[in-house]
């Protein structure tokens, strides 16, 4: 195991670069939409021929339509947003109402053609075959520091796949607690990666908050990670799939009456002293 990071880190707003006269910008959070407009405003007013795709793209094909041509090509962006990262499987076999993986990749898919690398991004890669896990694990063995980025379905997680996962250099593995109905299988999750010999310190849970659920629930679901599996957790807050503003949704019936600018459950949400008005 190895606590060091991958060695590079995932570059901030819309990716882009250029081959000849053709620019090319990848955009993956709708956030990042105008200023990905700018961009492609730009480039085309230097007389290039600008192209433009990612995840936000083929949610909001129309909104760049006017400065550049909008495609949507899954992998060979990547590099440009992170040289460290890569899929070996595309889309899901879950349909997450908060998720924009089904409207964008569908099905899940095996890929044939990956290149080893620290940061694995697959949306649910236990989702997948025995055999493809398993070529994935051998064929990340010789890495440093692998970084399974997005979190890992805790259901699906077998006594095989943990020991598996024990075979590489970890530098973290991630779950994803998104609703405290999950639980038992997020604990299940955590003691099968512990008695395969991962550390506690190599494991990670992102936490979904402001999604469904009461910032008490959200709170009881972190605190029982750190205080009863000594597990850190990462609050992820909920973001629209359609938000223009990073943070700036906020479920009005969730917000606690009384003490929101100090309280530990403000902390968590992120919430920030512009929204404290909707109480």
């Amino acid at each position: 195991m190895t606590n060091a990071s991958p060695r590079s880190t995932w570059h901030k707003g819309p990716a882009e670069w250029t081959i000849g006269q053709r620019a090319f910008l990848s955009v993956a959070f709708t956030w990042d939409l105008d200023r990905a407009y700018q961009r492609a405003a730009w480039y085309y007013s230097l007389g290039y021929e600008v192209f433009a795709g990612g995840p936000t793209v083929a949610l909001r094909p129309d909104y760049l339509a006017p400065v550049a041509t909008t495609h949507q090509s899954p992998t060979s962006a990547l590099p440009h947003h992170n040289p460290q990262a890569t899929f070996t499987s595309r889309g899901c076999i879950r349909r997450c109402k908060f998720c924009a993986v089904p409207k964008i990749e569908g099905a899940l898919v095996e890929l044939q053609d990956w290149e080893p690398k620290p940061i694995v991004c697959d949306n649910n890669l236990l989702a997948t075959s025995r055999k493809h896990f398993d070529r994935v694990v051998d064929r990340l063995k010789p890495i440093k520091g692998v970084d399974f980025n997005q979190g890992l379905d805790a259901r699906l997680l077998t006594d095989h796949r943990a020991w598996r996962l024990a075979e590489l250099d970890i530098h973290k593995v991630r779950l994803a607690w998104d609703h405290t109905r999950d639980e038992q299988p997020i604990l299940d999750a955590i003691m099968r990666l512990r008695r395969a010999g991962i550390t506690k310190r190599a494991i990670g849970v992102y936490v979904l908050v402001g999604f469904d659920d009461t910032p008490a629930d959200a709170l009881c679901r972190c605190e029982t990670l750190k205080r009863k599996w000594g597990i850190d957790p990462r609050p992820m807050r909920y973001q629209p799939l359609d938000t223009m503003k990073k943070n700036s949704y906020v479920r009005s019936y969730c917000l606690p009456r009384g003490g929101l600018r100090t309280s530990r459950t403000a902390y968590l949400l992120g919430l920030d002293s512009n929204l404290v008005h909707r109480m």
